[in-house]
C-alpha cells in the first residue's frame, strides 16, 4: 500500500461533479504533481485529503482511513497543507501566523520555527510585520512555512507559483526539494504551471474536468502529443 492512497473518490457540489472517480498514489518521500487547468478539480482533491469536503471513495494515509477524521486529526497524523487561498491572518505578524501552524506540534515548535527561518530568511527579518503588508511571494513563503510548522510527513501545496516572479518560483522549488532531501517529506503539488510540476515531480497526474486523463513519469508525459499541444503550444 502507498503512503497516501486516494481511491476512486467522487465529490459533488450540488449536482455538479467536481471529482469523478479519481485515484492518486504517493509513496513515502516521493514528489507527485497534479497538473491541469483552472477548474479541473486540483484544489478539491487536496481539500478532500485534508477533510474539507464530503467525498465518496477511500483516502488512506499511512494505513489510516481519513474520511472519518476531522481536519485537525488529519494534520496531527502528519499532513501539512499550504492552500492556494493561503488563509493567513492579515492583522497578525509573520511569527504569530507561523505559530498558528504549530498547534499540532508544540514540542517541535522552536525547532521547526528555526527551520522555517533558515528556509526563508526574509520571514525572520519581518517576523513582527503584519502579513497584510507583504508581497505575494512573501505570503507564499509564509503559507509554506506555516504548513511546515505542523511537522508534516506529507506536505500538500496548492498552486505554489501562482502569480509569482520566476526568481521566487525558483526559491520555492529549492525549498521544497530541500525539505524532501533533509526531512524525507513526501510532497503533493497541485499546479497549473506545468513546467514547474514536471521539473520537481517523479510522477504526474493530469486532471481535467474532474477526471484523471493521463498519468506517468515526467519524461514520458513530455513526449505526449496532447501534453505538447495543450500545455506547451507545440
Amino acid at each position: 500500500m502507498a503512503f497516501l492512497e486516494v481511491r476512486d473518490i467522487q465529490v459533488f457540489y450540488g449536482k455538479a461533479c467536481s471529482l469523478n472517480h479519481v485515484s492518486v498514489r504517493v509513496e513515502k518521500g516521493a514528489v507527485v504533481g497534479i497538473i491541469g487547468p483552472n477548474g479541473a478539480g486540483k484544489s478539491t482533491l487536496l481539500d478532500s485529503i485534508i477533510g474539507l469536503t464530503d467525498c465518496r471513495g477511500e483516502i488512506i494515509f499511512d494505513g489510516i482511513d481519513l474520511r472519518e477524521l476531522t481536519s485537525t486529526k488529519i494534520v496531527r497524523l502528519g499532513i501539512g497543507y499550504a492552500p492556494e487561498r493561503r488563509n493567513l491572518f492579515p492583522f497578525m505578524g509573520v511569527k504569530e501566523n507561523l505559530l498558528v501552524g504549530a498547534y499540532c506540534a508544540r514540542k517541535e515548535m522552536e525547532t521547526n520555527l528555526k527551520m522555517v527561518y533558515e528556509m526563508f530568511p526574509i520571514l525572520e527579518k519581518r517576523q513582527n510585520q503584519e502579513s497584510r503588508t507583504m508581497s505575494g511571494g512573501e505570503l507564499q513563503m509564509l503559507s509554506l512555512g506555516r504548513a511546515v510548522m505542523s511537522n508534516p510527513k506529507l506536505l500538500m501545496v496548492d498552486e505554489p507559483t501562482l502569480g509569482l516572479a520566476p526568481l521566487v518560483c525558483l526559491e520555492i522549488s529549492r525549498v521544497l526539494m530541500g525539505l524532501r532531501a533533509r526531512n524525507g517529506i513526501a510532497i503533493l503539488i497541485a499546479e497549473q504551471n506545468v513546467n514547474f510540476a514536471l521539473r520537481l515531480s517523479e510522477e504526474i497526474y493530469l486532471l481535467e474536468t474532474g477526471k484523471v486523463k493521463m498519468k506517468g513519469v515526467p519524461e514520458e508525459l513530455k513526449k505526449e502529443t496532447y501534453i505538447k499541444e495543450t500545455y506547451f503550444g507545440v
